[in-house]
């Protein structure tokens, strides 16, 4: 790890989405306080703002393909950053006379069009952050420097839910909200000081229309023999998650009776749960190398959701909550590595926009369905964690015969 850290292009991108996680967890605990203390079904709303965050991903998906690999990615990012600063300090704008007492009422359907647009952004900031990092790491540091990312925005997420829990009912929701701007300035800051050369793009004098570029992008990725399943199981892991991010809050809150801190507190688990898994992983390195890890993972993750349905104690729960926060650290780690090895640089973009598409549409689902069915609103949140474990152990084994046959069964393809 110190070699990857003395990398000063790396550390600034490390520090600067490090910021950024802190900065989003205090914003969404602080919208879920707001939430909880105007006695709002603290589920549907959870279900409806991250569904706000992940519609963009499938909407503008194809545009991210198509165009995303024109760009420069460092550029992408700043001007990302600038722009989500600004649409913060206006969800705040638009809270601030609810949250001081000046109304009684205050839609929120501004504030999920607002977040929305942060999630269009995201469309293209994800894929272009995860594209930059072997512009920036070799290539026998990538699995190192995945490490490191997965290990600290992991912790950093959690970190920033437990703070912002504290935050939100101390200090107020407009200063866990404001953070969040804060955390964009600095980003833009960070960012501008890495200093390296452009790197390849698709675009030049005979360049393609965008539809066809769009379709160039699917082309190779359906013909790569190793991308193509890999962004299927993120696929899968992204609903599962989908549905465990509101089904976890509704536990919480309603089964266990915590407070808006006290489900930070809880998150805070996984964080801890994330640092075991890594460190696991790295005591293990062979792990890494076995196409079975991510199936077993899920496995063990539907035994995990199963107990928890069952449980109604505070700490057999956080417990619980680090087993799941190891596997959600570590389950990306190899998919991450492999697809930016072993993808084209000129195509990594399209490659890794494709995977936002899939992974977006699948979260959708999974929050449509939390906010609109019936069957969903109705249901106790045990009983979709439950189900949850049930899907995961099936889909468990669906992922394992996939990744073999697929991999098996094609040469490379380019």
């Amino acid at each position: 790890m110190r070699a990857v850290l003395a990398n000063r292009n790396f550390r600034r991108l490390w520090i600067a989405q490090i910021v950024l996680t802190l900065g989003d967890g205090l914003m969404q605990m602080g919208l879920l306080e707001v939430f909880r203390s105007h006695r709002l079904n603290v589920p549907v709303e959870t279900a409806k703002m991250f569904f706000a965050i992940a519609l963009p991903g499938l909407v503008l998906g194809p545009f991210a393909v198509a165009y995303l690999d024109r760009w420069q990615r460092r550029s992408v990012l700043m001007l990302s950053d600038a722009v989500r600063a600004v649409i913060v300090v206006g969800i705040v704008v638009w809270l601030l006379p609810l949250l001081t007492g000046r109304v009684e009422y205050r839609t929120l359907a501004l504030v999920y069009v607002m977040i929305g647009l942060i999630g269009a952004i995201a469309t293209f900031y994800l894929p272009a952050r995860t594209a930059l990092m072997p512009n920036l790491v070799p290539a026998d540091q990538l699995v190192k420097a995945n490490t490191l990312f997965a290990t600290s925005l992991a912790a950093t997420t959690v970190g920033g839910r437990a703070l912002g829990g504290f935050v939100a009912e101390v200090a107020g929701v407009q200063w866990a909200v404001l953070a969040n701007a804060a955390a964009y300035a600095i980003s833009v800051c960070l960012l501008w000081q890495i200093q390296m050369n452009p790197h390849a793009t698709t675009g030049g004098a005979e360049k393609p229309g965008g539809w066809q570029e769009f379709r160039a992008g699917l082309r190779y990725l359906w013909k790569h023999p190793v991308a193509l399943p890999l962004v299927i199981l993120a696929g899968v892991f992204a609903f599962l998650l989908g549905m465990l991010m509101v089904a976890f809050v509704g536990y919480a809150m309603e089964t266990l009776g915590l407070r808006t801190g006290g489900v930070g507190y809880l998150i805070g688990g996984a964080g801890l749960g994330a640092g075991i898994g890594i460190v696991l992983i790295n005591r293990a390195k062979r792990w890494m190398e076995v196409d079975w890890l991510p199936a077993a993972q899920l496995l063990v993750a539907a035994g995990v959701l199963v107990l928890l349905s069952f449980t109604t104690h505070v700490w057999v729960a956080a417990a619980l909550v680090i087993v799941l926060g190891a596997i959600a650290a570590t389950v990306m780690i190899q998919i991450d590595a492999k697809m930016q090895a072993q993808v084209a640089d000129v195509r990594r973009g399209a490659v890794f926009a494709a995977r936002g598409m899939l992974t977006s549409a699948t979260m959708i689902v999974a929050f449509w369905l939390q906010f609109g069915t019936a069957l969903f609103r109705q249901t106790a949140p045990p009983v979709i964690l439950f189900w949850l474990g049930l899907g995961a152990a099936v889909l468990a084994v669906l992922t394992l015969l996939a990744l073999r046959r697929r991999v098996s069964g094609r040469g490379c393809g380019d």
